[in-house]
């Protein structure tokens, strides 16, 4: 007679207190920071005019001297010079940008694009969530 014998597992792990605190700190901080922006073509532009973003876009807090977090991805917009154009005035586009977690000690911080002519958009004093994903909305 054939019998499935189990073996017997028994695993008597403990972890100390200070580990298990700095474990548990560690996985409640983000991996990254994602933001989701929203823009609409406007009315001044010929067919509501073309949409991109630069490299040098970052964030950076108002609040704290930290070093400021460089992009490292987007989604769904051309990096510049590339464009995106739109067909029609009041078209709506949305993209993803990718940084690094933000630090703890941010409870604000500013998403700012910096562009080689100077009108880069700004949105300031975005508030630090659990999650570390925001939506925003592009002027």
């Amino acid at each position: 007679m054939n019998k499935n014998i189990q073996p017997v597992r028994k695993f008597d792990v403990s972890i100390d207190e200070s580990t298990l605190k700095k474990l548990k700190e560690e996985i409640k901080e983000e991996s990254q920071t994602t933001i989701h922006c929203n823009y609409v073509s406007k009315h001044k532009y010929i067919n509501g005019g073309w949409l991109n973003i630069y490299a040098t876009t970052y964030l950076t807090s108002p609040t704290t001297n930290n070093t400021d977090l460089e992009l490292q991805h987007v989604e769904n917009v051309p990096i510049a010079p590339n464009k995106h154009f739109f067909t029609k005035v009041g078209d709506h586009k949305r993209f993803t940008l990718y940084f690094p977690a933000i630090p703890k000690d941010w409870d604000t911080f500013d998403l700012v694009e910096k562009t080689n002519t100077g009108n880069g958009f700004v949105i300031k004093n975005i508030h630090r969530n659990n999650n570390g994903i925001y939506e925003v909305f592009i002027d």
